[in-house]
């Protein structure tokens, strides 16, 4: 794929990963700082999904003393967090000392990547009409439903809704949302982040009322066709284990696995 070996290809899923989470960072209300060891992203929102540490490398020897330098301004303000460990991550134990320092272990997600040519294109369900978000009514829509089907509280709605709108709509922005109608309703949603090394397919969500349907291989092929428009030979996306079957049908392959840490106030 793109000439990449499957390390170069695990690694390159969570810097797009990176990027996607870094772009959030151009609304005043997500503060990104790129230090040396990780990247951390912090928020007033009160929800890990806004306030997280990833592609972190940390020096074995310092482990212990690091992790709670890293924890430290979400513990001031009370803030949950998540820790995301990939394939960039170092050292390879880290998941362990988090563990060890309090956090949780709360998800595993399948990194997984395509060349979007070789997409089995007959999965699309000719009943399911793909919509770019162009407006802030559908944007909100969009917010409405992609926070009801990832379970994010419903307080968290207005500030995503405002950090997407910083992100801006359109076919030549980085970050561009859609819509799957069955029937003229809105069935599900999903997002294309155009990073520098590949092409993330992101939020893929389909209300309960329609899945089974093809909505979600319709959407994701979709994409990926966008994708492949757009001159990009490698497509990511991170899978629940539940929904990597559903992926591998559609032609994507597995390449390793981020995790997911949490750690929230008492």
């Amino acid at each position: 794929m793109a000439g990449l070996n499957s390390s170069q290809i695990a690694e390159t899923i969570e810097a797009n990963d990176s990027e996607f989470c870094c772009h959030w960072a151009q609304s005043s209300e997500v503060e990104l700082i790129r230090e040396s060891r990780w990247y951390r992203l912090i928020s007033e929102i009160s929800h890990p999904y806004f306030n997280s540490i990833f592609e972190a490398n940390v020096p074995p020897a310092q482990l212990s003393e690091v992790v709670d330098e890293a924890l430290d301004p979400f513990r001031e303000r009370k803030l949950p967090m998540a820790w995301w460990v990939g394939p960039k991550t170092r050292p390879k134990g880290l998941g362990q000392s988090l563990i060890a320092h309090e956090l949780e272990h709360v998800a595993c997600e399948s990194a997984m990547a395509i060349e979007p040519n070789v997409a089995d294109y007959e999965r699309v369900s000719e009943e399911v009409e793909i919509r770019a978000v162009t407006s802030a009514i559908d944007l909100r829509t969009w917010v409405e439903i992609m926070t009801g089907v990832y379970g994010l509280p419903e307080f968290t709605q207005e500030p995503w809704l405002r950090i997407l709108k910083k992100a801006g709509l359109g076919s030549r922005k980085k970050l561009q949302h859609f819509l799957a109608l069955v029937d003229g309703e809105v069935a599900g949603v999903g997002s294309i982040f155009y990073g520098s090394q590949a092409a993330g397919i992101y939020n893929i969500g389909v209300l309960s009322q329609y899945r089974g349907q093809g909505v979600a291989s319709t959407l994701t092929i979709s994409l990926l066709s966008l994708i492949e428009e757009q001159g990009y030979e490698l497509a990511t996306l991170c899978a629940s284990r539940k929904a990597e079957s559903l992926y591998r049908k559609i032609g994507f392959q597995r390449f390793g696995e981020l995790n997911c840490y949490r750690w929230s106030p008492d």
